[in-house]
């Protein structure tokens, strides 16, 4: 018998839901393709009707004497309910079928990895279906190795060293280091080498060893491809750098099948810092105690 399991990824601006057949991707739908193309709207527009704006859309107006406002898309918590719905409703199944929910959980965008985490949380407990969160970096390092691996037709043991990394804002990245290893017709295993940690970008490349490859959203736009060159490692083509919820549900299942487990209570997103928002309020705290 078929198991089959929802995947979310929500964190990027890019969400996606997937539904994995054992250990097969057989749907999957981000949010470009389930928004209408056709309800595009300007990024800036002169203040008007609000109700004249497509579904989803925030406007948020300008505090100054300009009457010129932002507006934004919809962003993971007006997306995500209906984009799982699409998802079972397009492969032809439903929440009774499903007997795992996995989701990134960090890290990445604060706000879409928050709704993404409670969504699969609320999804799981409600429908007692078991729940696995999944690093981000990790998925991102096995998509990579995947990658790496088709190109190998060698047929010998493939093994590698990725290092994928998600920007951290600031002038930081999120940083991981993973080994690689598919012998012959067999799956791709992942050793974490070194734990996730945020570091500044000269940091990071000054870590880079001969052999590496780079992948993930978070690469500089300054570290192209001649500089991976330069450093002797390999960079990702940007199109194959993002994170993918088939991935993140192919991940899940081959640790849930290996026995590992996880609390619906327990389970919380990976921001390895404070939201700049909580700095903020800390730091008025902190003012108003001195």
């Amino acid at each position: 018998m078929a198991s089959l399991t929802l995947a979310i990824d929500s964190s990027s601006t890019v969400i996606s839901v997937a539904i994995v057949e054992n250990s097969d991707p057989v749907f999957e739908l981000d949010s470009i393709q389930f928004q209408d193309q056709s309800q595009t709207v300007s990024v800036r527009s002169n203040a008007g009707d609000d109700d004249s704006l497509p579904h989803g859309y925030v406007r948020k107006r300008s505090k100054g004497k300009s009457k010129t406002s932002r507006i934004f898309p919809p962003g993971a918590s007006t997306l995500l309910a209906p984009m799982i719905r699409a998802a079972l409703d397009q492969y032809g199944t439903s929440l009774k079928n499903i007997d795992l929910i996995s989701v990134t959980k960090g890290p990445g965008s604060f706000t879409s990895l928050r709704v993404g985490v409670v969504t699969a949380k609320t999804i799981a407990y409600a429908m007692d279906i078991p729940v696995l969160g999944i690093n981000t970096l990790e998925a991102l390092a096995l998509s990579a190795a995947e990658l790496s691996a088709a190109h190998n037709d060698s047929g010998l043991a493939h093994t590698l060293k990725v290092r994928p990394v998600i920007n951290a804002q600031r002038k930081q990245l999120f940083s991981s280091y993973y080994e690689a290893h598919q012998a012959p017709r067999s799956m791709m295993h992942l050793k974490e080498i070194s734990p996730s940690v945020i570091a500044d970008i000269e940091t990071w490349t000054s870590t880079i060893a001969l052999g590496d490859l780079i992948t993930g959203p978070g690469v500089p736009s300054s570290f192209t491809a001649e500089v991976a060159a330069q450093l002797g490692c390999s960079l990702l083509d940007e199109q194959d750098r993002n994170c993918s919820a088939s991935t993140v549900g192919r991940l899940a299942r081959t640790k849930y099948t290996a026995g590992e487990r996880e609390s619906h209570w327990k389970l919380e997103p990976i921001y390895f810092r404070p939201s700049t928002a909580e700095e903020t309020f800390q730091q008025k705290q902190t003012g108003n105690e001195s």
